[in-house]
């Protein structure tokens, strides 16, 4: 049988989905369920964002990846990839807060032009897809790619940021809380944090590089501070509060 390996975060509503998934259909025991709340262990898998599903020792699925898609790859069912690979790419990078902060930071691409967030974004080692082939097509349309996606990464690095916001204060902050702290300064801060470790994955100069978006994050984070809160506090409460899940959690999860 091969070697499946799920890393997910509790937290990640993407990862609480495939788990109860794979829970209520008693497969777990035949993956390995990593939780990456350590940061060797993403480091040592390579992993973009969660879930990050790797088959064999190649990377094969990351979010937006559906439960469907993790049961069929546990059962070695076919998994193909519907639409434009190119397509795929892009919402993998979108749906990763690093990825997306790093393309953000850079106002480019180029630094998320990466084999093994192609790999899964493509579901390569089962749908045969070249990642190679993929990101030469990305960097060939590097300029309009960004400018089409850039104000989707922007919103949801809005959502990262409220999420993370909620997080810090237990869940305690208030619209008009958030409105006021989400300055520019303080989001271009999150920004520079949230795509380097330390100093490491920033660009050599980083001053001034996050003015721009900083303040359309800000924009959006203020405009819409009631209802991301109330997105961010329906999503965690139910993650939080579902003892069910937390026991299976403890249960299977594998730490290495």
């Amino acid at each position: 049988m091969r070697r499946i390996r799920v890393l997910v975060h509790p937290t990640c509503a993407s990862s609480y989905e495939v788990v109860r998934h794979l829970a209520a259909r008693e497969l777990l025991d035949k993956v390995e369920l990593i939780v990456a709340d350590n940061p060797s262990i993403g480091l040592r898998h390579g992993a973009w964002s969660v879930p990050w599903v790797i088959v064999g020792w190649e990377p094969a699925a990351a979010d937006p990846v559906t439960p469907q898609e993790v049961e069929a790859m546990v059962r070695n069912e076919i998994v193909s990839l519907p639409g434009d690979p190119v397509e795929a790419f892009m919402k993998t990078v979108l749906y990763s807060a690093y990825a997306s902060s790093v393309v953000t930071v850079w106002g480019s691409l180029d630094p998320v032009l990466d084999e093994d967030l192609a790999s899964a974004a493509v579901r390569a080692p089962l749908t045969g897809i070249s990642p190679n082939r993929v990101l030469a097509d990305v960097r060939d349309r590097a300029g309009e790619l960004y400018e089409k996606w850039i104000g989707m990464i922007y919103r949801a690095l809005g959502v990262s940021f409220v999420r993370e916001m909620w997080w810090s204060t237990g869940g305690s902050i208030t619209p008009e809380e958030l409105s006021e702290a989400a300055t520019p300064a303080v989001v271009g801060a999150w920004l520079l944090a949230k795509a380097s470790l330390g100093r490491v994955g920033l660009p050599s100069n980083p001053r001034g590089r996050v003015v721009e978006a900083a303040k359309a994050i800000s924009g959006f984070v203020a405009r819409n501070a009631k209802g991301l809160i109330n997105k961010v506090k329906k999503e965690q409460e139910k993650i939080l509060g579902d003892k069910e899940y937390w026991s299976i959690i403890s249960k299977f999860t594998r730490r290495y």
